[in-house]
């Protein structure tokens, strides 16, 4: 399975930007997606029709799920750098499997598919990761990870704030603070963990996270995913 020589031809444009030709059609271009795309694919048993290179991005720009309803893989249309989506259910949430401190609730996301996102009802240990494999990113571009969340009426104070992290397995740790006070009540929005950019000292396991450890009993939190995006850099 993949693109032959068949298939595509390939070159760039006036610019120096790699493009990719539809053997079927050669006055149609196309940009080539990512070229670790089928390896990631076929590392979680998912194939794809790579006959018609027009609609095989549009997949990938799409969205492909690794793991049904809980990892999700996808090319940035704009970049076509690889990003992922980890979904609740594939987050490590301490104590998430006990109903009496976290509840499991049924959503949709973008593409529509049915997910399950995470409230939280009562804990005073808040302990969420995110684990990936960096050697799925696309070199020496800059990465940032944000948890997608939303806040509701709970016990939290205005003063209260979460510690961000993420742990490269090779490097030392990039940690944040981020203040709840001033978000919007009952609307997604975004908690930036941080940003790295994917080089070699990054290479390997890296486990990110989500952190409040005070001791004080806290609810008023919806968990739906963990985004890794390069990171729109202004020019």
């Amino acid at each position: 399975m993949g693109l032959n020589q068949d298939e595509e031809t390939s070159g760039k444009d006036s610019k120096g930007k790699e493009i990719a030709v539809a053997g079927i059609n050669r006055r149609r271009i196309i940009t080539r997606p990512q070229l670790n795309f089928l390896a990631i694919l076929y590392e979680h048993g998912v194939a794809l029709d790579t006959s018609r290179p027009e609609q095989l991005c549009q997949q990938l720009y799409d969205g492909v799920f690794l793991k049904p309803n809980k990892l999700k893989y996808y090319v940035d249309k704009n970049s076509k750098k690889n990003c992922f989506v980890l979904f609740a259910r594939e987050l490590s949430i301490v104590h998430g499997a006990s109903p009496q401190y976290w509840g499991w609730m049924k959503d949709k996301e973008t593409s529509g598919e049915d997910i399950e996102v995470a409230k939280l009802l009562a804990v005073c240990w808040i302990d969420i990761k995110g684990y990936i494999r960096t050697i799925n990113l696309s070199p020496g571009t800059v990465y940032e990870i944000v948890f997608e969340v939303k806040k509701f009426d709970g016990r939290m104070n205005s003063d209260f704030s979460f510690d961000l992290v993420i742990e490269p397995q090779h490097s030392k740790a990039l940690t944040r603070t981020e203040c709840f006070e001033g978000k919007p009540l009952e609307k997604w929005f975004e908690l930036v963990v941080g940003e790295f950019r994917m080089s070699p000292e990054y290479v390997g396991n890296m486990e990110f996270g989500l952190e409040q450890h005070d001791g004080s009993w806290k609810s008023g939190l919806v968990v739906e995913c963990a985004i890794i995006r390069p990171k729109e850099v202004a020019t």
